[in-house]
C-alpha cells in the first residue's frame, strides 16, 4: 500500500506556514485545500493499488497505468518538500507555493481520469474493494473536501457560477445520507453490510470525489472559459442524480432496514441516539427536497407526504430528548426511520416522479400509498404513547391571528383625553438601596378608561383582524403627543453622573474599565449616556465609540458597530463588509492605537465578549477608559483592569413621584395638586424602579385626569413586592392589557427583531400594514395611520426614540429589553409569532401552522433543519451566521414551492446568490411585502405582476436593476425602494401621455434611474412621472444632459425629493419652477442650478429640510430672497463654492435651528442674519477652512449678544 507520509507532512508544513501569520494567507490557504484533495485521492487509490491495471482514455489515447506506480510517483514528487518547508525564507516560500502549484496541476488529468476509471469498474462488480469504515473514511474526507470548496480562500470561486454551488450542496446531501445510513443499519443488526450495496456506495463516493476534485480548479481561467468543463461536470452529477439508492440495489437496501434484531448493537444509549439522529435527518433533507418537487404524484400525495415529514420532526424532537426507558424508545424509533426510509427510496416513487409510471391505475402506486399510510399510522401511534407519558403536549390545531377587527361602521373606540407622555427619557437622581420589583399590576381597570371594552385581552380562538375598507372616517382620535426628539432629558442624575465622569477623566493612567452594575430598568444605559455626552469627556478623550452587545451576539456585527460608532464609517462600508474578524480586530486596534479612548459596552451578559475583543484595546498608559454596563456582578468582577462597580440603585420616594410627574405631564407641566397624593401613592407602590414608573406614567396618561379615576387606579395597584423576572413580566401586563386592541398587535411584532435592535420606522409600519394591524381608513393613508399607532406606543412608553427625522417623525425605535422579553413570550403564548433562533430550536419545532416566524440562524443550518411550514402566512430572516460568512442562499425555489401563502417574506438579513429573481415567485399570490437583499441580482421578471396584492417591494443590490413593463399592473404597490437604482420602462401598451400606465397608490420610489442621453429618453422620463401622480417620497437619480430639466412641480403630494443630477448652469436657463409646492424635504446634489435660480427653493412654502451637495448650486455669490425660506428648520451645505453667502434684511429663516456646514473651504461671507436668528440651536462644521471657523465664531458671539446662551457649536471630520 502506497504511503501518504509527503503529503501529510507538506500539509502540516503549509499550516505550520498559516498559523505564524507573516505570509499572504489566501496563497497558502489554496495551497492547503490542494493538499488535502491530493490527500483524498491517495488514501482512495491505495485502497485498489492491489488490482489490475487501469486503461485510461483521453483524446482518443488510451494509456495504461499502474496505481502502485503512480502513487510512487506521487509520493516521490512531494518527498522533496518535506525537509525544507519549515526552514524556507519569506521569498522562497512564496517559489515553494508556486512548485506544489504546479505540480498538484500537472497531476490534474490523470486523477480525474483515475477517479472515473475505478467508479466505472466498480458498476460493474458486485463486490466492494473497501471495507465499511474504510469507506466512511473516504465520505468523510469528501465532505471535507467539499467544505474547503465554500471556505474563505475559495468561497468566490464556486459562488461565481449559481448552478455549481447548488450541486456542491446536493452532493453534500447525498454523501451525508450514505454515511448516516451504514451506523444506522450495523446499529440495526445488520453485522455486514451487503457487498452489492456496498459497491454501489462506492461507486457514488468515487464519482463524487472526482466531481469536487474537477471543482477545485474551477479558478483556473482554462477552466472557467470552457464549456466542456461544466459540461462534464453536469453529465457526471446527472449520473448521481438517480440518487444514492440505486433500483438494482433497493431490495437489498429495504431488507437491511427492515432489519430488527438490534442485539448486536455495542453502543450506548448515546451513541445509538445519535446514529439514530444522523440518519433521521438525512430522511427529513430527502423527503424536503420531495416535497419541494412540483410531480403531480407528490402533489397528489402531498398530505400523507407533509405527515410524514411532520412525523420524522416529531422523532427528531424525542431524539434531542432524554427519557427514561431511552433504549426501548431508541428501539422504536430505529423500526419507524426503517419504515420512512424504505418509503423515500422507494423505486415506485422514483419511476412516477420521472414520469416512467402513471399516478392512476398502477398496483404499485396503489401499495406504495398504503405503505406510506400505514407508516404515518405508526409514528401517530408512537406519538400519541410519547405524549400520554411525557411532558411533551399535543400541538395545538388553530392558528391565531392578531389582524385588525372588521369594521362595518365608524369605530368607537377613544384613546386618551389626558395628554400623552413625554417622548424621551426623564430620569432622576439615584441612592438608597433596594432590591424589590414591583408586584404584578394586573388588575383591569377598563371600566375607567377612555377606552371601551373593546379593549380586552387577546382571545385563545383562531380569527382574522384584518379591516376591510370603511365607508367613512373612523372617529377613533389618537393622541397628539410631542414628536419625539434623539436627545435624551435628565433630571437629577448629577451626583450619580459627577461620580462616574470623575473616573474617567481622573485616575490612573493605565486603561480602566468603569462596570456599571444594576438589576434591569434602572437607567444603566441612561448614565452611560450621560456620562459619555458631557462636555468635559468629549474635550478629554480623542475618540469616543459605543456598542450594545445584548444576551445574543454576533462578533462580526459587534466590531462594525463599534467601528461605526463614530459615524465615519457606514455599516454598508465596503471596507468593512469585507473584512473578516481578525482583520477587524486588527482595525479596531490601529484606530485606538496612540489615542485617549473611551469605549462604552452597553448591556454586558458574559465576560466571554470582552475576553475576545480585549486585544484590540491597546493600552499606551494615556487615561483611556472603557464603561460596562451590566446587570450582573459578577460580569465586572471578572474583567481584567475592571475597577470598583458603581452600583445603582432605586429611587426615593420623592424621585420616584417626579419621575412619574414628568412622564406623564411633561417637562413644563406640574400634577395637578387635586391629584398630588394619588399621584404620590401610585409612585410609592412602584418601589423606585424606573422602568416600573415608566409602564405607570404610560397608562396614566391614556385615562381621565380625574380624582375618581386616579383613586379606581391607585387601588388596583398592590403593594407587595416580589423580585424576579416572571413578576417583572407580569407587571408589564397592565400596559399590555389596557393597550387599544389594534396597538397589541403592533406592540407584539417587536419580538420578531433582534434585542435592542434599532428598528427603521418605516420598515416596521410597511410589515404593520402588510400584516393587516392597520385599519383602512377611506381618505387616509395607511402609513400616517400606522404612524399613529407608533406614536401612541411611543406615548405610552413602550417604545422608545432612537433617532427622529429630520423632518419630523421616528427614523429608528426600539423597545426595553425587558418589555421584549415579555413580547416574545406573549407572542409565543398567544400563537402570534415564534421566534427561533439557531439548529437546535429550528430542527424540533413541529407546529404546523404557525402564523409568523422570526428566524436567527446561519444559513448551514437553516438549510440543515428542513423546516417545513406551508401554511405560514409571514416568514423573516436575520443573519446570525458567525464570523465572515452571511447567511448565503443559492437557491431559494423551497420557498415558492412550501410557503405559498405568504403575506409577507423578509429576506433583508441574508445574501441571495442570484442575478436574477427567479420567475417562480408568481406562486406567492398573497404576498404583500417582499424585501431582498441580492447583491448580485440585475432582473426582475415580468411574473412579478401576477403579485397583484404586493405593496412593498425592497431589494438591495449592488447593481443597477431592471424592472419589467409589467410593473404598471401592479396597482396597489405603494412602496418600491432598490439601494443602487432601478430602470423603469413604460408599458409597451400606452400610446400617448393621455392614455399612460399609472401606479395611483405609489407612495415610495427610491432610487429611479435615468441613465441615457437624447430627447426620447428626456420625454420618457417626464413620462414615468406623470405615471405616479401621488408619490410621497422620491429619489431619483438623473443622469441626462442637454435636455432640459425634468419638471417635478406636477407630483402635487411629493414631500420628500432627493435629485442626484448631471447638470450644468446652462440646463437651467429657461426652467420654470421644477419644485412642487408641498415639498418639505429637499436633497439636491450635482444639480447645477445657478445661485440666480436659487429662488426656486427659497420660495418652497413648506421646505423645512435641505441639503444642498457636490455643486447642487453654481456660482460664488448666493444672494437669499427676502422673505424666503419661511418654515426651513435644517440647512446642509455640503462641498459647495459659494464664495459670498449675503443677505440684504433681516427677513430671513424665521424657523433656523440647525444649519450644517461639510467640506466648506472658500466661504468668505455669511448672512448677517444668522447672528440674530431667535431659533438657531446648532451650528456643525466637518472639514471647514479656518475663515469658515472665524464666520461661525462671530455668529457664536452676536448670538450672544441677543442672549441666546444656548447655541451649540460642533466641530468634527468626516
Amino acid at each position: 500500500m502506497a504511503s501518504t507520509c509527503s503529503v501529510d507532512c507538506v500539509l502540516l508544513g503549509l499550516e505550520s506556514i498559516l498559523n505564524r501569520g507573516r505570509y499572504d494567507p489566501y496563497d497558502v490557504r489554496v495551497a492547503i485545500t490542494h493538499m488535502k484533495f491530493l490527500k483524498t485521492f491517495v488514501m482512495c487509490a491505495s485502497k485498489w493499488s492491489q488490482s489490475n491495471d487501469l486503461y485510461l482514455q483521453s483524446d482518443n489515447v488510451v494509456k495504461k497505468v499502474s496505481l502502485p506506480s503512480f502513487l510512487s510517483c506521487i509520493e516521490d514528487t512531494f518527498h522533496k518538500y518535506v525537509e525544507d518547508i519549515h526552514s524556507l525564507s519569506h521569498d522562497e516560500i512564496y517559489v515553494v507555493l508556486h512548485e506544489i502549484e504546479k505540480e498538484i496541476i500537472s497531476l490534474k488529468q490523470e486523477i480525474i481520469q483515475i477517479y472515473f476509471a475505478l467508479a466505472s469498474s466498480r458498476s460493474f462488480q458486485s463486490n466492494s474493494c473497501m471495507t465499511d469504515d474504510e469507506l466512511l473514511e473516504f465520505i468523510d474526507l469528501i465532505l471535507q473536501n467539499l467544505a474547503d470548496l465554500t471556505n474563505y480562500c475559495m468561497y468566490w470561486k464556486i459562488n461565481e457560477y449559481d448552478p455549481l454551488s447548488a450541486q456542491v450542496q446536493d452532493l453534500e446531501a447525498k454523501l451525508t445520507f450514505l454515511k448516516s445510513f451504514i451506523p444506522f443499519a450495523k446499529m440495526r443488526g445488520t453485522a455486514d453490510i451487503p457487498a452489492l450495496l456496498l459497491a454501489h456506495f462506492e461507486v457514488v463516493a468515487l464519482t463524487a470525489a472526482r466531481l469536487s476534485y474537477m471543482w477545485s480548479f474551477w479558478k483556473n481561467a482554462e477552466e472557467m472559459h470552457n464549456p466542456q468543463f461544466y459540461y462534464r461536470s453536469t453529465c457526471s452529477f446527472k449520473l448521481l442524480s438517480i440518487r444514492a439508492v440505486d433500483f438494482h440495489v433497493y431490495e437489498i437496501y429495504k431488507e437491511v432496514l427492515a432489519a430488527s434484531d438490534s442485539s448486536a448493537s455495542l453502543h450506548t444509549a448515546v451513541m445509538d441516539e445519535r446514529i439514530l439522529n444522523n440518519f433521521n435527518d438525512s430522511l427529513i433533507g430527502l423527503l424536503w427536497e420531495l416535497l419541494c418537487c412540483s410531480s403531480s404524484f407528490v402533489d397528489s400525495m402531498k398530505d400523507e407526504m407533509r405527515i410524514l415529514c411532520a412525523g420524522l420532526r416529531f422523532l427528531r424532537r424525542i431524539l434531542r430528548e432524554h427519557h427514561e426507558m431511552m433504549d426501548e424508545q431508541n428501539e422504536k424509533i430505529g423500526a419507524l426511520l426503517g419504515e420512512a426510509g424504505i418509503i423515500i427510496f422507494s423505486p415506485t416513487l422514483s419511476r412516477v416522479i420521472e414520469g416512467e409510471v402513471s399516478f392512476s391505475g398502477s398496483t404499485q402506486v396503489l401499495d406504495f400509498c398504503d405503505m406510506l399510510a400505514n407508516t404515518n399510522i405508526h409514528i401517530k401511534n408512537f406519538k400519541d404513547q410519547i405524549s400520554g407519558s411525557s411532558t411533551i403536549e399535543s400541538l395545538p390545531n388553530s392558528s391565531y391571528s392578531l389582524r385588525a377587527p372588521e369594521v362595518s361602521q365608524t369605530s368607537s373606540r377613544m384613546l386618551s383625553k389626558g395628554k400623552m407622555p413625554i417622548d424621551h427619557e426623564v430620569m432622576v437622581g439615584l441612592d438608597d438601596e433596594a432590591e424589590k420589583v414591583i408586584e404584578p399590576l394586573i388588575k383591569h381597570f377598563e371600566d375607567q378608561l377612555s377606552v371601551p371594552s373593546t379593549i380586552q385581552s387577546l382571545p385563545n380562538s383562531s380569527h382574522s383582524l384584518r379591516a376591510p375598507e370603511v365607508s367613512q372616517t373612523s372617529s377613533r382620535m389618537l393622541s397628539k403627543g410631542k414628536m419625539p426628539i434623539d436627545h435624551e432629558v435628565m433630571v437629577g442624575l448629577d451626583d450619580e453622573a459627577a461620580k462616574v465622569i470623575e473616573r474617567l477623566v481622573s485616575g490612573s493612567k493605565q486603561v480602566e474599565i468603569v462596570p456599571i452594575v444594576g438589576m434591569a430598568g434602572l437607567g444603566k444605559t441612561t448614565l452611560a449616556k450621560k456620562a459619555y455626552n458631557d462636555s468635559s469627556v468629549t474635550c478629554h478623550f480623542h475618540i469616543r465609540l459605543w456598542c450594545t452587545v445584548s444576551q445574543e451576539f454576533n462578533m462580526k456585527s459587534l466590531l462594525t458597530q463599534i467601528l461605526c460608532s463614530d459615524g465615519k464609517h457606514s455599516r454598508m462600508d465596503e471596507e468593512l463588509k469585507n473584512l473578516n474578524e481578525h482583520e477587524l480586530l486588527h482595525k479596531l486596534y490601529q484606530r485606538l492605537k496612540t489615542k485617549r479612548y473611551l469605549v462604552v459596552f452597553d448591556d454586558v451578559w458574559d465576560i466571554k465578549v470582552w475576553n475576545e475583543l480585549r486585544i484590540s484595546f491597546p493600552d499606551d498608559k494615556n487615561q483611556s477608559r472603557i464603561i460596562f454596563t451590566s446587570r450582573s456582578s459578577n460580569v465586572a468582577s471578572q474583567v481584567q483592569h475592571g475597577g470598583e462597580p458603581h452600583y445603582l440603585h432605586p429611587l426615593s420616594k420623592k424621585e420616584s413621584f417626579e419621575l412619574l410627574q414628568k412622564k406623564v405631564f411633561g417637562e413644563e407641566e406640574e400634577c395637578p395638586q387635586a391629584l398630588h397624593g394619588l399621584g404620590m401613592e401610585i409612585a410609592e407602590k412602584c418601589w423606585g424602579l424606573p422602568l416600573a414608573l415608566v409602564v405607570v406614567a404610560g397608562v396614566l396618561a391614556t385615562i381621565e385626569h380625574d380624582i375618581l379615576v386616579w383613586k379606581k387606579f391607585a387601588e388596583s395597584l398592590t403593594s407587595t413586592m416580589v423580585s424576579g423576572t416572571d413578576q417583572w413580566n407580569k407587571s408589564l401586563e397592565l400596559s399590555y392589557e389596557h393597550l387599544p386592541y389594534h396597538l397589541k398587535a403592533c406592540l407584539l411584532y417587536f419580538a420578531a427583531f433582534r434585542e435592542d435592535e434599532k428598528i427603521g420606522a418605516k420598515s416596521l409600519m410597511r410589515l404593520w400594514i402588510a400584516e393587516g394591524f392597520v385599519e383602512i381608513i377611506e381618505g387616509k393613508r395607511s402609513e400616517d395611520t400606522a404612524e399613529e399607532y407608533l406614536m401612541d406606543l411611543i406615548g405610552r412608553n413602550l417604545v422608545m426614540v432612537s433617532k427622529s427625522r429630520s423632518i419630523g417623525g421616528v427614523k429608528t425605535c426600539y423597545i426595553h429589553d425587558l418589555i421584549f422579553e415579555f413580547c416574545k413570550g406573549e407572542a409565543k403564548e398567544k400563537n402570534f409569532l415564534q421566534v427561533l433562533r439557531g439548529y437546535d430550536e429550528l430542527s424540533t419545532f413541529n407546529e404546523e401552522n404557525p402564523p409568523r416566524l422570526s428566524i436567527w440562524c446561519s444559513g448551514e443550518d437553516f438549510m440543515k433543519s428542513r423546516l417545513f411550514c406551508p401554511h405560514l402566512a409571514s416568514l423573516l430572516f436575520f443573519d446570525a451566521t458567525p464570523g465572515y460568512k452571511k447567511f448565503e442562499l443559492l437557491n431559494i425555489s423551497f420557498l415558492f414551492c412550501i410557503y405559498k401563502h405568504l403575506n409577507v417574506l423578509n429576506l433583508e438579513g441574508i445574501d441571495l446568490m442570484l442575478k436574477e429573481l427567479p420567475a417562480e415567485v408568481e406562486s406567492l399570490i398573497c404576498l404583500r411585502y417582499l424585501a431582498l437583499s441580492a447583491w448580485k441580482m440585475r432582473f426582475i421578471p415580468p411574473s412579478i405582476a401576477k403579485l397583484s396584492h404586493l405593496e412593498t417591494f425592497c431589494l438591495n443590490s449592488h447593481q443597477m436593476v431592471s424592472l419589467p413593463d409589467s410593473i404598471w399592473n401592479m396597482k396597489k404597490l405603494r412602496h418600491v425602494d432598490a439601494w443602487s437604482g432601478i430602470v423603469i420602462c413604460l408599458s409597451s401598451n400606452d400610446n400617448g401621455v393621455e392614455n399612460l400606465s399609472t401606479l395611483p397608490n405609489l407612495d415610495t420610489l427610491s432610487c429611479l434611474y435615468l441613465c441615457e442621453t437624447g430627447e426620447s429618453l428626456y420625454e420618457e422620463g417626464e413620462n414615468i412621472l406623470r405615471s405616479i401622480p401621488n408619490v410621497r417620497r422620491l429619489k431619483i437619480s438623473d443622469r441626462q444632459t442637454g435636455n432640459g430639466v425634468l419638471n417635478m412641480s406636477r407630483l402635487e403630494c411629493l414631500e420628500s425629493l432627493t435629485w442626484l443630477g448631471y447638470y450644468c448652469s446652462s440646463s437651467w436657463e429657461h426652467v420654470e419652477p421644477p419644485f412642487p409646492m408641498n415639498l418639505k424635504k429637499l436633497s439636491l446634489r450635482n444639480l447645477g442650478l445657478p445661485c440666480s435660480k436659487m429662488s426656486l427653493i427659497e420660495e418652497l412654502p413648506n421646505l423645512e429640510v435641505l441639503k444642498l451637495r457636490d455643486r447642487a448650486m453654481e456660482g460664488q455669490r448666493w444672494e437669499l430672497m427676502e422673505g424666503g425660506f419661511p418654515k426651513l428648520r435644517v440647512l446642509t451645505l455640503e462641498e459647495v463654492e459659494v464664495v459670498e453667502w449675503i443677505d440684504s434684511g433681516d427677513d430671513y429663516f424665521p424657523c433656523l435651528q440647525q444649519l450644517k456646514l461639510f467640506g466648506i473651504f472658500n466661504l468668505k461671507m455669511m448672512p448677517a442674519c444668522l447672528g440674530s436668528i431667535s431659533t438657531l440651536e446648532t451650528i456643525e462644521m466637518k472639514d471647514c477652512k479656518d475663515g469658515v471657523k472665524s464666520l461661525v465664531r462671530k455668529i457664536e458671539e452676536e448670538q450672544k449678544d441677543y442672549g441666546n446662551e444656548n447655541l451649540k457649536i460642533i466641530y468634527g471630520k468626516y
